[in-house]
């Protein structure tokens, strides 16, 4: 049974990573070909793009593998019971569960795989993606704002520290913002609760403006609502705020954690943390799936159509598990259920049909 497992797991792999091949190159060539006049634009170093290349491929890997365990399932299980091996197998006494569950292995190890890129390596490719598509290749300027949810910067003589942006909502919460003089002296104090982005600029809410008077003297105003100026928009925020997939799932933790204590709801940060833990379970999924339809269509010999139908599976799976993490963010499913239910579904779906194939 040794030499069928290493068979088996040869054959998988070596599919497996034709596959992941031609998923990584494609993605790259049509990634490039829609960045080519940026590129050219701003002169873009070859270094800086082979390393944006380099530093995509881990997330490409992590994004496709799915798709690639299904696709990859079809065709080596498809070929193995068009050869008829199979069928000498089973003849030999050998139960085609025994011989399955080889796949579901396969599986389970690129599952832990994906885990371990999602939290070690992820983060810091990607990272390194956004600054080099940001600033090099769209040639926008280094964002200055600090980065995850808490926003310190300086603009001429003034100081701004937002707390949270909430990027759904265009809106700022618990602002300060501190103006001085040429000596460095403080001036003027504003507080404010909120900010929403109306009409171009941002709206205040509920807040004390202090100013500073040379006599030492305070003057306070109280307000409801009032413009202010900050010098910058909500793309600024979006394109300095950290993303789910430049975070690790203990980082994302942590975030979830201190925001829940400062009162904060992090629906969106809550259900992408999820997300990170069962996305990578869709492999094993993906080879529940593949592997009843593989030993089907292999006896009638339609491999064409099941490739087709192994590439529709998954971005079928891919467009509901989008739609749930959707709804999740919007508050419309608990964040555990928003991440597991495409999971909970197709699996199911994929335990019947593998435990129900024809012996």
């Amino acid at each position: 049974m040794l030499i069928i497992t290493r068979y088996f797991t040869r054959e998988f792999l070596k599919i497996f990573g034709l596959c992941l091949g031609s998923f990584i190159m494609l993605y790259l060539l049509v990634d490039l070909f829609e960045r080519l006049d940026d590129v050219i634009k701003n002169q873009v170093a070859l270094e800086l793009v082979v390393k944006y290349c380099l530093c995509s491929i881990p997330m490409i890997i992590y994004q496709v593998s799915p798709l690639g365990v299904l696709l990859c399932t079809f065709i080596t299980i498809g070929l193995f019971v068009k050869h008829n091996e199979i069928m000498a197998l089973r003849a030999h006494g050998v139960s085609l569960y025994r011989v399955l569950r080889v796949f579901i292995f396969i599986a389970v190890s690129i599952c832990f795989f994906s885990l371990w890129l999602q939290e070690y390596v992820l983060p810091t490719t990607n990272q390194i993606v956004k600054e080099i598509k940001n600033v090099n290749i769209k040639g926008k300027k280094p964002s200055k704002l600090f980065k995850k949810y808490n926003y310190w910067y300086r603009s001429q003589d003034t100081i701004y520290n937002i707390d949270y942006f909430d990027p759904e909502k265009n809106q700022l919460q618990k602002i300060s913002v501190l103006y001085f003089d040429s000596s460095f002296n403080i001036t003027k104090r504003l507080d404010a609760q909120s900010a929403t982005w109306e009409q171009d600029a941002w709206l205040f809410h509920t807040g004390i403006e202090r100013e500073f008077l040379p006599d030492g003297s305070m003057k306070l105003n109280r307000f409801e609502k009032k413009p202010f100026s900050i010098n910058k928009t909500p793309e600024d925020f979006k394109s300095a705020r950290k993303e789910a997939e430049e975070m690790s799932f203990t980082e994302l933790w942590s975030v979830v954690k201190k925001m829940r204590q400062e009162g904060y709801l992090p629906t969106s940060y809550e259900v992408d943390m999820y997300a990170k833990i069962s996305y990578a379970f869709i492999t094993v999924i993906m080879a529940l799936l593949g592997i009843p339809f593989a030993l089907r269509t292999g006896r009638s010999g339609g491999m064409a159509f099941g490739i087709t139908l192994s590439i529709v599976l998954g971005f079928v799976y891919w467009i509901f598990f989008a739609f749930c993490v959707s709804l999740g963010k919007s508050g419309a499913l608990p964040p555990v259920l928003a991440a597991w239910t495409a999971n909970i579904t197709f699996g199911l779906l994929g335990l019947y049909l593998f435990l129900h194939v024809r012996q």
